[in-house]
This record gives C-alpha cells, structure tokens and sequence, in this order.
C-alpha cells in the first residue's frame, strides 16, 4: 500500500534554495518589483532618507513595494504587513527578506503622501504605454465611502448649541467662585488662578465645539464630527453615516481607472470638470480625443457649460429636477434659439421678452407668454400673468444635449456607461472590501483612494504583463526595459 504523503519537518537541504525560485515567473510580485524599478521616487517626490549614525534607513523603493504588494493583496493594515512581511513567502522575495516594523511602513506612508498619489498617475502613464487604454471612450461615476469616525460619536448642531451653553454656564460658576476666594486672598498672595484640571478640558472642549460651530455656519450643514471634522453625513448603502465621495473615471477598453479624487460634497455637481482635466493630463491626450460618459448627477447645466467651454466631449443626461415624461408642457419642451434669442413653446408660439436679472451671480433672461387666448394655458400655468421661461447661459448647451441623447445613436453610446463604470466601484467594494477609509482627514482619506486606484491598475497592468510573456529575463529577475517600452 503506497503511503499517504507527510511533511517532513527534518528535512535538510544540501544547498539552501535560491530567493529566486520561491515564486513564479509570472507571479504579482514580480510584476510589482519591475514597476517600482522603472519609477523615479525622487522626481515623484519621496522623501530620500539620509543617516550619518545609527542604522540605516530603509530605501523608499522598498517601503513603496510593501506597500503596493499590500494593496494589491488587500492588506491596508500596518501591523497585517508587518505580519507579512515574515509570513508570505511572495513578499519576503520582493524584499529580500528585509522585514520593516509597522512604524517605519507608516511614517513612509504620512511622510510621502503626496508622491504616494503620484504613483497612481504612473499607473496611467504605464497602461497607456502598454495599449491598455482606448483613448476613446471613459465614465465618470462617484460612490460614497464611510469615513473611519464612527456615527455614533458624532454631533449635531443643536446638540453643539445646548453643551456649549451648559459649558459656559459651568465656566462662569467657576469664575465667580475663583474671584470671591481671591478678593478674601492676602495681598501678597499670586495674582490671578489657574482652571483645575476638569475645567481645563471643559474649556479646551469649548473651544473644539466653537470651532465645529464655524466650520458648520461655513459648510451650511448641521453635523459636524469632533475627531474627523473634514467627514460629512451621506448616505451609503449602510445607512447615514460619515463618509467620502470618491470619484473614478474609468477607460472603456480594459477597465485602467484614468482619474481619481476624494471631495466632501454629497452631490456630484461640480466635479464634473475637474475629473475631466485630471483625466487629460494622466492620459495626455487631447481635449476633444476622448468622449466622457456620466450620469445626470454630473449634468447640472454649469457643468455642461464648462465642460463645453473646454471642448471636451460629454454624454450626460442635464439634472434638471421632475422629469418631463408625461407633461407636455414642462420647461424642457420649450425650445430657445440662441440665434434669434426667442423661446418657442410646444404649441409653436412665441414668447415675449420680460427682461433680465441675476442668479448665483449669473445672468438670467426671462421670457413670459402673454397669449391668453391659449385653449391650454390652464395646463400651461397657473400664473395669472402667465407662463414665464428662464434663460440661463447653460441653456443652448443643455438643450444640445437633451437633442443628442434622443438620437438612437446617443441613446445606445450612453447604454455603455453602467458597464464601464460600475463594475470599477464593484471590484474595489466587493472583491477588494474596501467599504470603509481606515485613515482620517481629507488628504489622507486621498492618499488611500489613490492606491485603492493604483492596486485596480496594477492587477490590470499585471494580466497584460503575462499575456505579453513579459516575465524576469535574467538572474536578478528584472525586466524594467520591457515595462518601460510596453
């Protein structure tokens, strides 16, 4: 009878096995290893360690692989790579059994937060050289990721108003108290008194609630977070909570996440052109050499209005409120000629000019119907003046696009939006797990969003690289030219 087979924990090699043999050729490791190789850290901006005493620093190409091959693993935690950097085997290759404390990986990542977010920029520069991206066609979407405070630490602003009353009131108490015991004080007694140790935090917390106070007045809202104040509440698929609103662009072709950002804005308004030209500039490509697909969150008409300006081409539905289906005589049937500067209702009549006024600092033309002899005027308005038109300067580019996705054309092109940019949040949430930020502050909550978006790039980059064959091509395992030339 053939026995089972048993570990053997006795077993001795005659020659110790080679550091290169312990992972295969075309394993994430190695793909991880050739693209730090090719970066150049200094003129991304990490810090370059320099000691004259003690131990050594560690190199930054090497905190950066430990931490890219964390990402890429779905390992976020500085103590779980610290653990893995002594158990998986693939890392102990890709450090050369160099195993940095948990420490040292984090004041790496808070010293180079900046160039950690160029590093996703390079993956974009990479997957362009390598053909993974079309150049043709993107989407745009954002998501809402819970911040790292929790909800139930947080205050609202009547509940900042009612404790900073009692805090003063607590305060003023005291401070009567103090001065009556110094008034019955010797005169050559110390001039003046110090909060006890109690009063002292009340007082620091009084501060803190002053500040939330501000900042809510500034913001317009009425939560604020004392340990994460850049957060705000959203809604998530887990409820309402503190949370981010991440933005991704995504290429149509392989998925290559082209643009990334993190704002505080609940709604997507505004970010529109600012993803747009991050997008630009990551891919370097024209303006005009790529069509962006996103939904009506992305469609206020300001926005299309700048996006038009910059000529860059959009698909977006306008966010323009209760939709026009089913009421013939909605705002958005009536049709204004930029040429002859009149409006036009569904019945073909035209309206009269009533004059002009401001709006969020914009002009507005307004436009009134004085045609009382209309059989649907009742349905029309309910004015007695009757039915008034606004002209905002977005209009002519908000009707161009409400023209444009009637077309059959227009309607199957933006059909593609849900799957290029769905599935990108889908693996990052789902695959990935990543549901919640686990770092605090704007900038940092950035940082992490940005190598979320590189790991995403890089396990693309990684299957072209093995489609390609492009593994280690001598003993030292690396092969930087070939990445670099993809």
């Amino acid at each position: 009878m053939i026995e089972p087979i048993t570990p053997d924990y006795g077993q001795e090699f005659l020659l110790p096995p080679a550091l290169e043999e312990w992972v295969p050729r075309d394993h994430p490791a190695r793909f991880l290893r050739e693209f730090v190789d090719t970066l150049d850290l200094a003129a991304l901006g990490f810090a370059q360690p320099a000691c004259a005493d003690g131990r050594p620093p560690y190199a930054p190409s090497l905190l950066l692989k430990i931490w890219l091959y964390g990402y890429v693993q779905r390992i976020r935690s500085t103590r779980r790579l610290e653990a893995a950097c002594r158990e998986h085997l693939s890392l102990l290759w890709l450090t050369g059994m160099i195993q940095p404390d948990h420490n040292s990986l984090w004041r790496f990542w808070r010293t180079n937060q900046a160039a950690l977010r160029e590093v996703f920029k390079q993956t974009v520069h990479v997957a362009v050289r390598s053909g993974c991206v079309g150049l043709a066609l993107q989407a745009l979407d954002g998501t809402k990721i819970a911040a790292a405070a929790s909800s139930r630490t947080g205050w609202s602003q009547a509940h900042m108003e009612k404790l900073l009353a009692a805090l003063d009131a607590a305060l003023a108490t005291h401070e009567l108290a103090v001065l009556a015991q110094n008034a019955e004080a010797d005169e050559d007694a110390t001039p003046g008194y110090r909060l006890p140790a109690g009063l002292t935090a009340r007082q620091a917390l009084r501060e803190q609630i002053q500040a939330g106070l501000a900042q809510l007045a500034a913001d317009g809202r009425h939560h604020y977070h004392p340990v994460e104040p850049d957060a705000r509440r959203m809604k998530t698929t887990a409820g309402n909570h503190p949370a981010y609103n991440a933005q991704a662009a995504s290429d149509a072709q392989a998925g290559i996440i082209t643009a990334a950002d993190v704002t505080r804005q609940e709604t997507d308004h505004g970010q529109l052109a600012p993803m747009l030209a991050q997008a630009q500039d990551n891919l370097g490509v024209a303006a005009t050499a790529l069509e962006t697909l996103a939904d009506t969150g992305y469609g206020a008409g300001a926005d299309l209005q700048a996006a038009a300006e910059q000529n860059r081409p959009v698909l977006v539905p306008p966010a323009e409120g209760t939709p026009a289906r089913g009421r013939p005589y909605a705002s958005q049937h009536f049709h204004y000629d930029e040429a002859a500067r009149t409006v036009t209702c569904p019945r073909q009549r035209t309206l009269d000019h009533e004059g002009a006024t401001t709006h969020a600092g914009r002009p507005v033309e307004r436009y009134r119907c004085h045609h009382h002899d209309c059989p649907v005027r009742a349905q029309c308005t309910r004015d007695p003046k009757g039915r008034q038109i606004e002209v905002h300067p977005h209009t002519p580019v908000v009707q161009a696009m409400r023209a444009r996705l009637r077309e059959p054309a227009g309607q199957a092109r933006y059909r593609r939006r849900a799957g290029i940019a769905e599935p990108c949040f889908a693996r990052i949430k789902q695959h990935d797990g990543f549901r919640r930020f686990t770092v605090r502050g704007l900038e940092a909550v950035r940082t992490q969003w940005s190598l979320i978006c590189a790991a995403a790039n890089l396990r693309v980059l990684h299957q072209h690289w093995r489609a390609r064959g492009s593994g280690p091509r001598g003993p030292d395992g690396a092969a930087a030219a070939g990445l670099a030339a993809a």
